[in-house]
C-alpha cells in the first residue's frame, strides 16, 4: 500500500470512527450499559454479557481491510479516483474496490432533501434502451454568488407520462415561485394547469436551445462522471449512482474529507433494547 501523508494512523482512524459512534460514552449496543470491559479489540458488556466490537453494530460490521486500507479507499472514493486507480493505490483487487466504492454510496443519507424555485430548467435521459430507466432532471439557475442546485429521479421505465412529471414537481418543485423551462416535448405541454408554475418552452426542431442549455449540460456531466469514475454501470445500480451524483453536485463540502462523509453515514444500527 503506498504511504500517503493523507492517510492517518490506524490509532486515528480507530479514534475517528469511536468518536463517530460513540460521542459522549462508549456503552453497550444491547443494553445501553455503560459498564463494559475491553479485552484486546472487543468488548463485553458487564450487565447482559453479550460481546461487541467497535463496528459490530454499524454498516462498518465484518470488514477484513486494515484500517489504514480502508481510510485510503474511501478517501480515493471522496476525491473521485477512478475506480482503477484505486486498485493500484490500495494494491487491492478489482472487486474489493468495487464492493467498498458501492459500500460508500449505499451508506449516504437517504435522499438530497431539495425543493427548486426560481428559474428552473427541466429534462429527461434514457439508460439502458428500450428496457432501461428514465432520468427526470431539474436545475434550478444559480443567482449570483449562489451555488447551482439539482433535483434528479430515477423511474423504472422508458415510458414517462405526465402524471410522473407531476409527482416530480409535487416532491422537487416550490409551487407559485417557480417557472419550468422545458423543450417542447408533449408531457410537458400545458403542464402550468395540473401545477401551479409559470411554463416556457423551446423548440429543439427549431434550433431553440437558449432555456434548456444547463439542463442539458447536466447530463453531460453525469455521464462524464460515470465514466471517469467507474467506467461503466449496471441498469440496477443506476439510481444509487444518481443519488451519489447528486450528493456530489449539492453537498460537495461532505466530500472534501473522509470524516466529514462519515459524520453524516456512519451511526449505530437501532437496537431494541
Amino acid at each position: 500500500m503506498y504511504n500517503l501523508r493523507q492517510i492517518p494512523s490506524e490509532r486515528q482512524i480507530i479514534k475517528l470512527v469511536r468518536r463517530i459512534l460513540w460521542p459522549k460514552r462508549l456503552h453497550c449496543p444491547w443494553c445501553a450499559s455503560q459498564k463494559v470491559h475491553k479485552s484486546e479489540h472487543r468488548y463485553r458488556c458487564k450487565k447482559c454479557r453479550k460481546p461487541f466490537s467497535l463496528t459490530s453494530h454499524s454498516w462498518l460490521k465484518g470488514m477484513k481491510l486494515e484500517w489504514e486500507e480502508w481510510y485510503l479507499i474511501l478517501w480515493c472514493w471522496c476525491h473521485k479516483y477512478p475506480v482503477e486507480k484505486t486498485v493500484e493505490l490500495s494494491r487491492k483487487s478489482m472487486p474489493t474496490i468495487r464492493f467498498w466504492y458501492a459500500k460508500f454510496r449505499d451508506n449516504l443519507p437517504d435522499s438530497v432533501k431539495i425543493r427548486l424555485c426560481g428559474d428552473i430548467q427541466a429534462d429527461e435521459a434514457f439508460y439502458g434502451g428500450k428496457h432501461g430507466m428514465a432520468i427526470l432532471g431539474a436545475k434550478q439557475i444559480a443567482k449570483k454568488g449562489k451555488q447551482a442546485k439539482i433535483a434528479l429521479q430515477v423511474l423504472p421505465t422508458t415510458n414517462v407520462n405526465r402524471h410522473h412529471i407531476i409527482e416530480f414537481l409535487v416532491e422537487h418543485v416550490k409551487p407559485f415561485e417557480s417557472t419550468y423551462h422545458t423543450d417542447g416535448a408533449a408531457i410537458y405541454r400545458g403542464i402550468g394547469k395540473w401545477y401551479p408554475i409559470g411554463h416556457k418552452r423551446e423548440i429543439h426542431s427549431k434550433f431553440e436551445f437558449a432555456i434548456t442549455s444547463e439542463i442539458e449540460g447536466l447530463w453531460g456531466n453525469l455521464k462524464t462522471f460515470i465514466r471517469r469514475m467507474y467506467h461503466h454501470v449496471w441498469i440496477k445500480t443506476l439510481p444509487k449512482i444518481v443519488s451519489e451524483f447528486c450528493w456530489r453536485f449539492s453537498e460537495p463540502e461532505m466530500f472534501r474529507y473522509p470524516h466529514l462523509y462519515l459524520q453524516k453515514s456512519l451511526s449505530l444500527v437501532p437496537t431494541c433494547f
